[in-house]
């Protein structure tokens, strides 16, 4: 009996040894593991987000009682009203002072089958006209509702299955945690859950993409991306990095030219079956297109975290430029700045395809650094930028956060702090500063330094960051701006913001470089020593 007692102290000191340095929420997943529990892991994740989410959804909305316009939600609402209502023909046309639908085929069709939903619920909620503005109990919960029910169907399982995916080189308590970490990250659940919108429906098609790009199922990825692309004109930011990881793809031999005929192919059918309601009539392709691509209406809208509008403070660009030459002068920053991300891309993963010193595994990751690297480009230098646009990099991002934990960390929080003007606005306060204090708490921060693999240097740029980042708030809390200057603090969080977010512009370019040099390099080195 005497030799079997140290066992179970040998594995608790080996445990412990084990769990130091790791961050909180890996804690909770090798505690599961260490007690044989980890079937109730991804259960309890996801009704800890089901939850979450459901919390935020009781506090405030985008133009909650604000005639006549309202808000984001009732834009929503609006569409789900006019689809069920009238024919297609007429649903980029109706009333474009109010609400006009300006989002492509997809969200209309959304909007349709929603409305229909509810139109057999209670048919008041979704009334032609007489429905404006509607904010009872009911309507609010049903149009909650709606973006939990398509999170559910489209977002999660990608995140789920991608992080379970054999692709990814991780053992189970960070696969867990990176699920966990996902599916919690406040900026995607304050915008959809609070501001209310429906961005989880684009990104969890993107997700999708990514997922069939790593199990080399090119023609549904291509597929999938056509679907992310007419729900959201915005996935416009990804298009370039996708486009050059398939076309490096079809130079693989000998099936090259077959694989570019038929992505060609799933594109056309795609975006025809999409269009195919309005494809009888040129005037109605034309509409379609100047109400997803609006460029009328400036360089930026309000205070956005990009170059742009951090250059205005000193600069003037609206005032000493005509909007055409705008476009162009951001057109071309746009393209100068994601170039060299693409070509990358399409060089290394050519590679990959044609089995010379870079793995298939390691292109998929690089498509990953290539995608955020992209779409933070359009977010920098584009033209006509939203505030909620940074939910686009951090989606790819988060697909990083056991490569990069202490980056994606960092950017989470900023792209966070850089909402605040937005969410300000519409009352979610409290939800913000529980799920900004939750997310640093559990992924650790300057505040947790219980994690050992995070350089000094960077744990003392967190940290004077996340100083700059309180400072801002309490000043705005407790020291009213000058009236010369109302949006002093708006201006202030905007160019910290985009500064930052230039810092990880070139740091996340820097990776992607790196991490190709540095694959190549050990595929070298082992067949040098085979």
């Amino acid at each position: 009996m005497a030799p079997s007692s140290p066992q179970p102290q040998a594995r608790q000191t080996a445990s412990a040894s084990r769990r130091a340095g790791i961050i909180p929420v890996e804690r909770w997943f090798w505690f599961l593991a260490e007690e044989n529990a980890q079937g109730i892991a991804l259960p309890v994740t996801l009704l800890l987000a089901l939850l979450v989410r459901w919390c935020v959804a009781l506090h405030g909305y985008s133009g909650r009682g604000s005639p006549p316009l309202y808000g984001d939600f009732e834009a929503q609402r609006h569409w789900m009203e006019l689809t069920v209502h009238l024919p297609p023909s007429q649903w980029y046309f109706y009333d474009l002072s109010y609400w006009g639908l300006d989002y492509p085929p997809l969200t209309a069709f959304q909007s349709w089958a929603c409305g229909w939903v509810a139109h057999l619920i209670n048919p008041s909620w979704v009334a032609l006209d007489q429905s404006r503005g509607i904010e009872t109990h009911t309507s609010k919960l049903f149009m909650r509702s709606t973006v939990l029910v398509l999170e559910a169907l489209i977002y999660v399982p990608a995140v789920v299955l991608l992080l379970q995916s054999r692709q990814v080189q991780a053992n189970w308590v960070v696969r867990q945690a990176a699920i966990f970490s996902i599916l919690l990250q406040p900026c995607l659940v304050l915008i959809d859950h609070g501001h209310f919108q429906y961005n989880s429906v684009m990104l969890g098609f993107l997700l999708w993409t990514v997922y069939f790009a790593a199990r080399e199922q090119y023609l549904v990825m291509a597929a999938c991306f056509c679907c992310s692309l007419m729900f959201k004109q915005m996935a416009l930011y990804f298009a370039p990095a996708v486009f050059a990881f398939l076309l490096a793809k079809c130079f693989q031999s000998p099936y090259g030219v077959r694989l570019f005929v038929q992505l060609g192919l799933v594109v056309i059918v795609a975006f025809g079956a999409m269009l195919l309601p309005w494809m009888g009539s040129a005037a109605q392709l034309q509409q379609i297109l100047f109400r997803v691509f609006p460029v009328a209406r400036g360089l930026y809208e309000d205070k956005v975290a990009n170059v742009w509008c951090a250059v205005n403070v000193a600069v003037k660009l609206r005032s000493m430029f005509a909007a055409p030459v705008l476009l162009r002068l951001a057109a071309a920053a746009t393209s100068v700045a994601f170039a060299p991300t693409c070509i990358h891309l399409f060089l290394a993963a050519r590679r990959a395809a044609s089995g010379q010193t870079l793995a298939a595994a390691d292109a998929v990751k690089l498509l990953c650094y290539a995608l955020v690297n992209c779409s933070l480009a359009f977010f920098l230098f584009s033209f006509q930028v939203h505030e909620k646009s940074i939910l686009l990099p951090l989606a790819p991002a988060l697909l990083l956060i056991h490569e990069e934990p202490w980056a994606v960390n960092w950017f989470v929080q900023v792209a966070l702090f850089s909402l605040y003007p937005l969410l300000f606005k519409d009352g979610l306060q409290i939800p913000y500063w529980v799920m900004a204090v939750g997310w640093s708490m559990l992924r650790s921060c300057p505040a947790c330094p219980a994690d050992k693999r995070t350089p000094l240097a960077v744990l003392n740029a967190q940290w004077v960051s996340t100083l700059v980042m309180v400072a801002i708030h309490v000043a705005n809390m407790y020291v009213p701006p000058p009236p010369s200057l109302p949006d002093l603090y708006v201006v202030l969080n905007v160019v910290f913001s985009c500064a930052m977010f230039v810092l990880f512009f070139v740091y996340f370019n820097y990776r992607q470089f790196t991490l190709a040099l540095v694959r190549v390099r050990t595929t070298r080195s082992k067949k040098k020593d085979s």
